[in-house]
């Protein structure tokens, strides 16, 4: 028979989301947050350039890898300053594909 101290339950762990502002300080390789405040600040406002041009705000306010990736580009197109040229034209081309996707935009999701 097995004592009780002999019995170990596996409790099933499930993956730690990481939210865009820690995934923008890992690409960054920043391990600090002095610059939290104004990281958080470009991903509002990465949300609401998508929101203007007709991405629905749910699905901007809990992204799909798509969307967190065009948020993710226009924040690195700030704080990658030798690259910030390359980030802007990329976000740029990422939002122009967003608005074109029907399941993305309001006409779809919100008809009459």
């Amino acid at each position: 028979m097995l004592d009780e101290e002999e019995i170990t339950t596996e409790v099933p762990t499930t993956p730690v989301v990481e939210t865009i502002l820690v995934k923008v300080k890992k690409i960054q390789g920043i391990n600090h947050t002095e610059f939290d405040s104004m990281i958080n600040t470009w991903i509002e406002s990465a949300k609401l350039d998508l929101k203007s041009i007709g991405i629905v705000s749910t699905l901007v306010n809990n992204p799909d890898s798509f969307i967190e990736t065009a948020i993710i580009t226009y924040v690195l197109s700030f704080i990658d300053v030798p690259n910030a040229e390359m980030y802007a034209k990329s976000y740029s081309l990422q939002k122009d594909v967003l608005r074109h996707l029907k399941e993305y935009t309001w006409g779809v999701n919100n008809a009459v």
